[in-house]
């Protein structure tokens, strides 16, 4: 019984460090590119460079979290990351929520501001911004590290560090645009993360999260 506990705290201590060891490659690539690649990119037009952007994105973002899900837990990852699941009711709160979002948004554009909101927006903000980062993100944050979290204590306890693990990854960004010192940017974005991973855990599926983490980012291009 003794031998058996040991093996299984061995495996579980072997688990959370090949976990760590995967988050910070994982972060050390996308500050790379964040920091250092995303100049060069730019340096193409507007189509190549979108089209580069996303790319990058899925191949850093989508595959290895698909890999490691399918080849070290060896789980079929549409299964673990739920978007197999409650699928109807993922798509429906996504949209009510979006759409509460967005008169939230209409209200302080067109009442408080007496703006309008304007679509003129890059391809590289529809494609990226827009489309693919709802999706990139959510399976990386709350359909992954979310539940890996959650596997060893609380669900609160894992949505404030995946909430917090959200916002660090936005640092690099943050850094090249120059806005790392803005405080109130800190603060939303982890409130953001732990309302992502709430509706996450109440809907039960993926897709609610990815419609309101997309359409989120497109209430805020549109309006500032």
């Amino acid at each position: 019984m003794e031998t058996e506990i040991n093996v299984k705290r061995e495996s579980k201590g072997s688990h959370i460090k090949a976990l760590f060891l995967y988050l910070f490659i994982f972060y050390l690539v996308w500050a790379f590119k964040e920091l250092w690649l995303v100049k060069y990119i730019y340096l193409y037009d507007e189509t190549t460079s979108a089209l580069l952007m996303a790319i990058i994105k899925i191949f850093v973002w989508i595959v290895p979290t698909c890999l490691w899900i399918k080849y070290y837990l060896h789980i079929n990852p549409i299964n673990y990351l739920k978007m197999n699941v409650h699928v109807k009711r993922g798509l429906f709160w996504g949209v009510v929520l979006s759409l509460i979002l967005g008169l939230r948004f209409a209200f302080e554009v067109y009442i408080l501001h007496h703006q309008r909101f304007h679509f003129d927006l890059s391809l590289t903000s529809y494609l990226n911004v827009f489309l693919l980062s709802g999706i990139t993100e959510e399976i990386v944050f709350r359909g992954f590290i979310l539940q890996e979290i959650g596997k060893k204590m609380s669900f609160w306890k894992a949505n404030l560090i995946t909430a917090f693990l959200f916002l660090v990854i936005h640092y690099a960004v943050w850094m090249y645009d120059g806005i790392f010192f803005d405080v109130w940017s800190h603060l939303y974005v982890y409130l953001l993360g732990l309302i992502f991973g709430f509706v996450y855990k109440k809907t039960g599926s993926l897709w609610s999260v990815v419609l309101l983490h997309s359409f989120h980012n497109l209430l805020i291009m549109i309006s500032f």
